[in-house]
């Protein structure tokens, strides 16, 4: 992880918020925290949030990027001259290493050509490369988060969806097409019955496991006539109850609580249980709203990998929880672009 820039921007486009934060000498800090294996609340000199708006169209989108990348830099009295690396964590699933985007269904893009855009209107000066949200994310930890002194490193994000990133070697797993670590599509379930997708398929694991997909379950079944200690610690409105009231109840011995977390626990464990599998990690990073409000959901989890890992996979392998929460993918982002990553 080396860097040349004293200034770096960080860039995360979600499907509401539109971030922006300029970092000096962030390079040196991650240098630092991975040398001593602690992780560093790496504060921004500038940042603004903006709201994404309605206009989503991609042209739209890049101005108001354009701007807020201004913004901070201005505030900070870094001239427009000044080579400042960008980066950009985007949700979205990419196409290659120019910063296409294949599809983001919160932005409502297919196939579009993001990244060039943003690179012509920034000009030389403003070299920028474009990241999968989680990707981003996974390398902020990586650099200066809980992942700080690992060397192989596996990240997954539960909330609405599931996200992963993987760090293998110290480098950023991009793939062949910059999807690599898309742990959330790993199939769990197969056949007409398997739950469907909003990929479009059936059966992955973020069908059943993801955010949206467990307050839909909820509501459905709480809907339909069950009854759980989770309606009350919700004030008595079923309407109400979402993860976090269920796990609760669950670690209370509610009966439809705990049958729900028992279901759905080995389904997460048999897709992060490959993973480690398939990639040898020293580390499990784990993060997300969805996690971080289920601390039983995510324990049992946790047992169940004994199960479907191989102990000499599983044993070496230090779980722990993100410490970068909304500000990860800014200075994973920042980071990546400092380190040159995938850079337009």
């Amino acid at each position: 992880m080396t860097s040349s820039h004293p200034w770096v921007v960080g860039v995360d486009l979600g499907g509401s918020n539109l971030r922006v934060a300029v970092y000096r000498d962030l390079g040196a800090a991650a240098a630092s925290c991975c040398a001593a294996g602690t992780s560093l609340a790496q504060e921004p000199a500038a940042v603004v949030k903006r709201p994404v708006g309605d206009d989503r169209r991609m042209e739209s989108i890049v101005e108001r990027t354009v701007a807020c990348i201004n913004d901070v830099l201005g505030q900070v009295g870094v001239s427009r001259v000044a080579v400042v690396p960008v980066g950009v964590g985007v949700a979205a699933m990419l196409s290659d290493r120019k910063g296409t985007v294949a599809n983001s269904p919160h932005l409502g893009w297919r196939n579009v050509a993001f990244g060039p855009a943003l690179a012509r209107r920034l000009g030389p000066a403003r070299p920028v490369g474009v990241y999968n949200d989680v990707n981003a994310i996974a390398y902020g930890e990586f650099g200066v988060g809980a992942g700080a002194g690992a060397r192989d490193m596996l990240c997954v994000y539960v909330g609405t969806g599931i996200g992963g990133g993987l760090v293998m070697n110290g480098q950023l797993v991009e793939g062949a097409t910059n999807c690599a670590g898309e742990i959330g599509h790993v199939k769990v379930a197969w056949g007409e019955d398997a739950a469907p997708c909003n990929c479009g398929q059936r059966g992955c694991v973020e069908a059943y496991v993801g955010g949206s997909y467990v307050q839909a379950r909820i509501r459905r079944e709480l809907a339909n006539g069950a009854r759980s200690l989770a309606i009350d610690l919700a004030g008595g409105d079923a309407s109400a109850v979402n993860p976090g009231h269920v796990d609760a109840a669950a670690a209370d011995g509610d009966p439809w609580a705990l049958a729900l977390w028992t279901e759905l626990a080995p389904l997460f464990a048999v897709a992060l249980g490959n993973a480690i599998t398939l990639c040898n990690p020293d580390r499990v990073v784990l993060g997300g709203g969805m996690l971080g409000r289920t601390p039983t959901l995510r324990d049992q989890a946790v047992v169940a990998l004994s199960l479907v890992t191989p102990p000499a996979l599983l044993d070496p392998v230090d779980i722990v929880m993100a410490t970068l929460e909304d500000d990860a993918g800014l200075v994973g982002s920042a980071l990546l672009a400092d380190a040159g990553v995938s850079l337009i």
